[in-house]
């Protein structure tokens, strides 16, 4: 079973995690941090959580975990992994081609459940019970390292700014600046649907959106990392904050 589907298959167990945990259960169980990496064992009796809800449920939100991107080393959260990892790939090969993170704007806390396959953007939590207009669950997907000898899996932010300015240019292409970033207005554009990018030295950005999210395309340049990541459209004028978070975290778990 691969990684992503069987994390769907135990997502109604993962989501048990907010339960307080039996000491029995607890004290019977292995030391999770030493399980050697190996698919885990999905199964389920009745009346009793799968042993993968278990030993999940005993790792520590901040526990780190070591992911190489190309020459890269960082050592992130397991809480800020997306999806998390399950307890028998704690100790797995760190190099990875890319890596998914989630965090909330604009504290850049971890959510406090795994909301891989939850599509929610504002859940409430124990210290984050009726999240404000500002507070927003950001998911990034598809962190990956690029240079000599680490190809690019899907185009960077640059390469689709590029395109789509060359794309356009037969279309009354016309750049309006709007609160710092650059809008594409061209006969298709409409209040809906509608693209911006910003770009300098060390980042560049755009924002394809739609009527109910924007999907963001990130490039790290300084740092030689893209990442693509989904904002609410209600809030994608915090763009920086979800941008300028993404670099804070990582800088934060880089290894030096």
């Amino acid at each position: 079973m691969g990684y992503r589907t069987a994390h769907k298959a135990a997502l109604a167990a993962l989501l048990l995690f907010s339960l307080p945990m039996p000491r029995v259960l607890a004290a019977e169980t292995e030391d999770v941090y030493k399980l050697p990496c190996t698919e885990p064992d999905l199964s389920a009796e009745p009346g009793h959580l799968t042993k993968e809800a278990e030993r999940s449920r005993l790792i520590d939100p901040a526990h780190p975990v070591a992911i190489n991107l190309g020459p890269l080393k960082f050592e992130m959260p397991w809480a800020y992994i997306y999806p998390r990892p399950f307890s028998t790939h704690l100790n797995c090969n760190p190099s990875r081609k890319s890596i998914g993170i989630i965090f909330w704007i604009p504290d850049l806390k971890a959510p406090e459940r795994d909301l891989w396959g939850i599509p929610e953007f504002h859940p409430r939590e124990t210290d984050r019970s009726n999240p404000g207009p500002g507070d927003s669950i950001i998911r990034v997907t598809g962190i990956q390292y690029y240079g000599h000898g680490y190809p690019l899996k899907e185009s960077s932010a640059d390469q689709r700014i590029e395109r789509l300015l060359r794309l356009y240019r037969d279309d009354g292409l016309e750049i309006i600046n709007q609160d710092g970033l650059s809008k594409m207005q061209m006969k298709y554009t409409t209040g809906e649907n509608d693209q911006y990018y910003f770009r300098n030295h060390t980042d560049s950005l755009l924002l394809s959106c739609m009527p109910v999210y924007c999907q963001a395309y990130l490039d790290l340049k300084d740092m030689n990392l893209t990442a693509q990541f989904a904002i609410r459209r209600e809030v994608f004028r915090k763009h920086r904050q979800a941008s300028e978070g993404i670099r804070t975290l990582l800088l934060r778990w880089k290894q030096q």
